[in-house]
This record gives structure tokens, C-alpha cells and sequence, in this order.
């Protein structure tokens, strides 16, 4: 039997923002409308154009590649007559330069998970304490919920804004950790609220000194995720060790939007060619290891793009995948003491009231912009 992939099965598991889409897309009177959608969402892209096609008279053109947060908005749909995204399920960037050239409707898609039952359990690991919170989009409308159920069992919550490549409080991304720093001195701990161990290994990672745990709504589970870091520690130390035997250095640069770092990389260039080895910068859209292999002779490659391809991928690669900072470990600019993780940062504090943001009762610390 195929499953229904209709908008009342869409509405059983997300709180997804769909009244008064159609007005706004009248209001900017397309040509055609690009849809973009992450996994597990995307299966309800055909419900939700026919929706708007049929309010509005407006074709729709629905991303059938990988979205993995507004750092990668399907901007190249204007390449085939879009004129405007409507984009799901993240929360926007401003940071991201040059993004206000572009004609982008986000479009907020929440989980319905409950949230208190984990938070509880999670907060026998925590009584007594001062708690750092943290989530993703998909979860950032129920931290008012998270903070009163962590005071009912004797918990102190604190929520935190981060730089301008979020928006929501607590937010926290795969490659950036700010809404943690903000609040790291005044924590005994943080409490990551969501899925996975993307997102909360970065904070882990970078804000070693505290620990982290991670109360997940969709299976009940609660985890510490620092003794993940010494794992990953041992695979970093490996990789740069390898690369260090490497003649010849693939720079990579993401295209997708949000990931580009192109002066970067060309500085990496150059301090490569000035340490004795040769170097070349490589763009791509979609990383993976069959889109390297017409660069097998080179002895490693540097990520400037996702974090998540340096960490989460890195085994899929015949060479060493490395991060700009383990480049300057590999070529003695930076001694492993040093070690930092490579993060994404804004360009100035998160605006503290932004159209497409949560809005908390509880109170939030941070910097104003």
C-alpha cells in the first residue's frame, strides 16, 4: 500500500505555516515558484503545490535535490524561470551575503513531538543546575515549554541569542555554536533539544569544557554526547597525519550560498605554496567521493564548505579530508594544542526581533545587534 502523502497527514507530526502563504505569494506576482523542501518534508512538495497553484493560478517547481539548511537555497532555479523560492522547514540567514538580491518566502515547518516528557527525564541529569538550551528550527517554538518544565523539576534554564546566521534564540547550527558561547560562562551545562548529533557536537566540540546533553523529542532518548569528541579527536589526528604525507592539495569551495568561502580558500592556497606544497582550488555544489575522483592523485583535500562533510563523511574518502584549521596544523602554522573547530560565523549579533523568529516569554541574553 503507498503511503498518503497528503497536507492532513503533513499536519499529524508538523506545524507547518501554510495560511496566508498563497497572499504572500500573490502579493510578489511570479512567473513561477520554486518550492524547496529538506528530507522527510519533500514527499509533501506535490500537495502542497497543488495547493498553491490552485489558490493562486501560479505554477510551481518543486527542488528534487538534497536541502540541508538555508546555507544551500536552491537559488539556481532561476537558471529555468523561477522568480521566486519559497523555502521550508529552516530559518533564514542574515549573514549570508548579497541574499536580500534574491526573492525567498520562508516558510516555517515545526515539529509536533512533545517536548516535555524527555525534558523531564533529562532533568535528572541536571538538578540543581544552571542549563544552557539549545535546538534547531524545528523545535525553537517550544523553548517556553522547555524552560517550565526544567524549573518544575528544580532546574535553572537560559537561553542565549547568537550571531546573525541565526535568528531564533537558543538556535543552534552544525556550523555554529554562538547561542551556546553566548551563555557558556554562566552554564553548568547545555541541553540540546532534537535529533541527531550533528548539531550538538558541534557546541560539544567547541565549548569543550561543559557538558552536553541531548533530549531527543522523537525517540524519548537522553545522551551526553562529549565522549564523542575524544573519538573524533582520534580520527582528526589521523587525518591530519595523513595529510601531512600529501605532495599536491585539493582547496575545495562550496557554491551553495551559505557555504561559500572563496577568500578563504584562496588564502589557503597561498599558504600551502608558500609552505612546499602544491595547491588548487576545486568548486562544487554536492560533495561526495565519486565527484573527487578526477582528483585521485591528490594526497588530501581541504573542506571550507559544511563542517558536516569533514566529520560526518570523512570515512567515504579514498584521501584525507581536512578542515582549514588542520591544514595549518598539516603545514606547522598551528600546533595541535590549538585545535579549534571550524565554524561558521556571522558577521554581527543576531537581530533580536526578525519576522521569521520565535518569540520567547522567557527571558534571552545576548548582545544587541
Amino acid at each position: 500500500m503507498v503511503a498518503s502523502y497528503g497536507l492532513d497527514e503533513l499536519r499529524k507530526n508538523h506545524d507547518i505555516e501554510l495560511d496566508g502563504l498563497a497572499a504572500k505569494i500573490e502579493d510578489r506576482d511570479p512567473e513561477l515558484v520554486g518550492l524547496q523542501f529538506p528530507d522527510g518534508i519533500r514527499d509533501y512538495g506535490p500537495a502542497i503545490a497543488d495547493a498553491i497553484e490552485e489558490q493562486t493560478g501560479i505554477d510551481c517547481v518543486i527542488s528534487g535535490d538534497p536541502s540541508f539548511g538555508a546555507c544551500d537555497l536552491a537559488l539556481q532555479l532561476e537558471h529555468i524561470g523561477v522568480d521566486l523560492l519559497v523555502h521550508f522547514g529552516h530559518s533564514p540567514m542574515p549573514s549570508i551575503d548579497g541574499i536580500d538580491a534574491f526573492d525567498v518566502i520562508f516558510v516555517p515547518t515545526y515539529s509536533k513531538a512533545p517536548v516535555e516528557p524527555v525534558v523531564r527525564k533529562a532533568a535528572q541529569h541536571l538538578e540543581g543546575k544552571t542549563v544552557g538550551l539549545l535546538t534547531t528550527a524545528q523545535h525553537a517554538q517550544r523553548l517556553d515549554d522547555v524552560c517550565e518544565a526544567l524549573e518544575d523539576e528544580g532546574v535553572d534554564p537560559l537561553v542565549g541569542y547568537g550571531d546573525n546566521r541565526v535568528i531564533n534564540p537558543g538556535q543552534l547550527l552544525g556550523c555554529n555554536f554562538t547561542a551556546a558561547r553566548t551563555i557558556a560562562e554562566q552554564s553548568d551545562a547545555f541541553l540540546y533539544i532534537g535529533s541527531g548529533d550533528f548539531h550538538p557536537i558541534a557546541a560539544a566540540w567547541g565549548l569543550k569544557e561543559l557538558p552536553l546533553y541531548v533530549a531527543d523529542p522523537m525517540t524519548s532518548e537522553v545522551r551526553q554526547v562529549n565522549d564523542r569528541i575524544e573519538e573524533l579527536m582520534k580520527q582528526r589526528h589521523a587525518a591530519i597525519a595523513n595529510a601531512k604525507e600529501a605532495d599536491e592539495i585539493g582547496i575545495l569551495v562550496g557554491t551553495r550560498v551559505g557555504q561559500q568561502r572563496v577568500k578563504y580558500a584562496k588564502g589557503l592556497v597561498t599558504l600551502c605554496e608558500r609552505k612546499g606544497f602544491e595547491a588548487h582550488l576545486i568548486a562544487m555544489d554536492y560533495f561526495s567521493p565519486e565527484a573527487l575522483k578526477s582528483f585521485r592523485h591528490m594526497g588530501a583535500f581541504v573542506n571550507t564548505a559544511c563542517p558536516r562533510i569533514t566529520t560526518d563523511d570523512y570515512a567515504r574518502y579514498d584521501a584525507p579530508m581536512i578542515t582549514p584549521q588542520e591544514l595549518e596544523i598539516v603545514v606547522g602554522k598551528r600546533s595541535w594544542e590549538d585545535y579549534i573547530f571550524d565554524e561558521f560565523k556571522g558577521t554581527k549579533p543576531a537581530p533580536h526581533e526578525h519576522e521569521d523568529a520565535v518569540e520567547l516569554e522567557h527571558d534571552v541574553v545576548g548582545e544587541d545587534p
